[in-house]
């Protein structure tokens, strides 16, 4: 009885250690990778898509409109959603080796390169740009092309966002359908095979969106500094890092995008208060 005893006061000791650690690389995360900036990157982001459902045949367009998409991308909610999704993965500390890395000097402008792509892709004037460049880059340079084409592959950047659109798009009809004037013509069957059809559509935008944001951010990077991102990503640490942050941004989208086809669905029809 007192083996068993002490071997469970181990193990309690053992869990509270490693809920310890888990703690502190989740704090390494968000300083790391500055997922601060990053959810308030993400709230102009959702806020202004948002607005491009309002609409006289659509949702009114409001105050009260644009406070509720405020509050459906608050960055605080963003941040409990993201910690939720990302702590269901086991063994977090595996990705160590490549939280490291962003931790470092070439990691930590990579971080802030990333952030500035993805505002700079935020307008039509700038994705049209990018779009420019990425056709410069592959005539003038192919080799840097091909890089940036196997730092997509190797990230699984189309194939994960893709899965990640059409689960928010499936979230989006899902929340539309609480409301009951909606909830009898958006069935089940309906609504998935409305948002398989999507696929092919969001496919080609996520690889042109990938090479565009990879073309924009990894410019600043020398060739040499590009390939040690690469390699980097290629470890079973960096495997692991993306499994987690995919894992966080999943959850986050997915419950944003229900909350916002509630709010649709009761702007539409005069249910908001």
């Amino acid at each position: 009885m007192r083996l068993l005893t002490v071997t469970l006061a181990s193990l309690i000791l053992s869990a509270s250690v490693a809920s310890g650690q888990t703690a502190s690389m989740v704090e390494r995360y968000f300083k790391a990778l500055d997922m601060e900036t990053v959810f308030e990157v993400l709230r102009d982001e959702g806020v202004a898509a948002g607005q491009d459902l309002s609409s006289p045949e659509g949702v009114p367009p409001s105050p009260a409109w644009t406070a509720r998409l405020e509050r459906i991308y608050d960055p605080d909610k963003a941040k409990a959603l993201f910690l939720e999704g990302m702590q269901g993965i086991d063994d977090i500390e595996a990705s160590e080796a490549a939280l490291a890395f962003f931790e470092g000097d070439l990691g930590a402008k990579i971080v802030q390169i990333e952030i500035d792509a993805r505002k700079a892709l935020n307008s039509e004037a700038g994705e049209e740009a990018a779009a420019a460049k990425v056709a410069d880059i592959r005539d003038e340079d192919p080799s840097l092309y091909l890089m940036y084409q196997e730092f997509i592959k190797v990230n699984g950047l189309v194939e994960s966002n893709v899965a990640g659109a059409l689960n928010s798009n499936l979230a989006f009809y899902r929340g539309m359908a609480t409301n009951e004037d909606y909830s009898e013509g958006l069935s089940e069957s309906f609504m998935l095979n409305s948002v398989w059809e999507q696929e092919p559509k969001i496919r080609q935008e996520m690889e042109e969106w990938t090479i565009n944001f990879s073309a924009v951010a990894y410019s600043a990077l020398t060739k040499a500094e590009l390939q040690r991102y690469i390699d980097i990503s290629k470890t079973p640490a960096g495997q692991r890092l993306n499994t987690v942050l995919f894992a966080g941004f999943d959850k986050m989208f997915e419950h944003q995008s229900y909350e916002l086809g509630r709010a649709t669905a009761e702007f539409m029809i005069g249910e908001d208060t």
